[in-house]
């Protein structure tokens, strides 16, 4: 079996990227922005991030990317921002903070290697969602959110918003290749029946469905909750996955992160989901495969992180981050039909 990424996915995940050290971190944004400070390298998947604490100009993050990253798609990033920050100024994004030049974005050679874009954003303070308490009213308030920022970016377009990614839910199946590094047979092997379900019931929905510019990725890692209220959301994270998408994938993605504990397993996504459906209504068609979307979503971190963990070993904590969660999760829906998923959803996530 060939386990290798399809070619049609690009770079930024088949290949590693040349180090980026504090002290090139700090000389780029002194020459560059002049401000100086201190920075800590932030955790990422596939970038060189810094949390940046300057003398009196406030917190950022400076954004290193992937040698193979294209400048068309980080300025898709720049200008999505600029574009929610326009229509609902009071939602919590990055925003973009210009070079000395007046650039949001320009590239440099850091040692010699190749050409990295740079950018820098404000940072948002308060606690990831993943160190955070999980509640009702929590699951909620993330879906509410989700659908104000869904909402923010309407009628928003850029050219690079058909990209191909490897995270885009609805190419599942392009990544069959990669169960070749699950090592357990059982779990091989419901991987790839969450793959076929999707393939025979939700692959052929989604060309009908309602679709815009989308953030794709409200992971755990990526939100930020109020340190004293951790029901409430204080910002979103890293726009590097967006990608114009049917509403329902990204409404689908959040919900995967809304982990089953006690009771049944759908119970925090459905609350999630009420929570969009105040702010944003579903249609029938995208309550019907909502349940292969968060089962197929599943399994794209499944292959994938057990891809990256082989393929770059020093990454292995960080892909492998959520493992327990996800291959319980999986678990867990496994014993679901299809039909009683969808019943449930119409039970239990209606608006309040």
């Amino acid at each position: 079996m060939n386990a290798s990424v399809p070619d049609a996915f690009g770079e930024t995940l088949a290949e590693d990227a040349p180090d980026v050290s504090i002290a090139d971190a700090l000389a780029i944004l002194r020459r560059h922005y002049g401000l100086t400070g201190t920075a800590r390298p932030l955790p990422g998947e596939r970038d060189h991030n810094f949390h940046i604490q300057t003398e009196g100009e406030g917190e950022f993050v400076l954004k290193v990317s992937h040698p193979a990253e294209e400048a068309g798609f980080t300025d898709f990033q720049n200008k999505a921002l600029d574009h929610i920050l326009a229509v609902d100024p009071t939602l919590p994004v990055p925003s973009v903070r210009k070079s000395l030049a007046g650039d949001a974005q320009f590239a440099v050679s850091i040692e010699g290697a190749p050409q990295r874009i740079i950018r820098l954003v404000t940072y948002l303070p308060g606690q990831l969602l993943s160190r955070s308490p999980a509640s009702e009213a929590q699951d909620r308030n993330l879906g509410i959110f989700l659908a104000r920022l869904g909402r923010a970016l309407r009628g928003f377009f850029h050219p690079a918003a058909g990209s191909d990614l490897l995270w885009d839910i609805r190419k599942v199946a392009k990544t069959r290749p990669m169960l070749a590094h699950i090592s357990d047979a059982r779990h091989r092997a419901m991987v790839e029946r969450v793959i076929d379900a999707f393939e025979e019931h939700a692959a052929p929905v989604i060309p009908g469905l309602r679709a815009q510019i989308v953030h794709n990725d409200m992971n755990s890692y990526n939100v930020v909750m109020d340190a004293s209220r951790p029901e409430m959301v204080s910002g979103i994270l890293d726009f590097g996955d967006m990608i114009h998408s049917p509403l329902i994938c990204d409404l689908a993605i959040g919900a995967v992160y809304r982990w089953p504990a006690e009771g049944h397993p759908l119970a925090p996504a459905a609350r999630f989901v009420a929570g969009y459906q105040s702010v944003q209504p579903l249609e029938a068609e995208e309550i019907g495969i909502l349940f292969h979307l968060i089962r197929a979503r599943l399994a794209l971190i499944a292959n994938i992180a057990s891809w990256q963990a082989e393929r770059f070993p020093a990454k292995r904590d960080y892909v492998l981050r959520l493992a327990t969660e996800v291959w319980t999760s999986l678990e867990r829906l496994d014993g679901l039909s299809s039909a009683d998923a969808r019943r449930y959803f119409l039970d239990h996530s209606n608006p309040e």
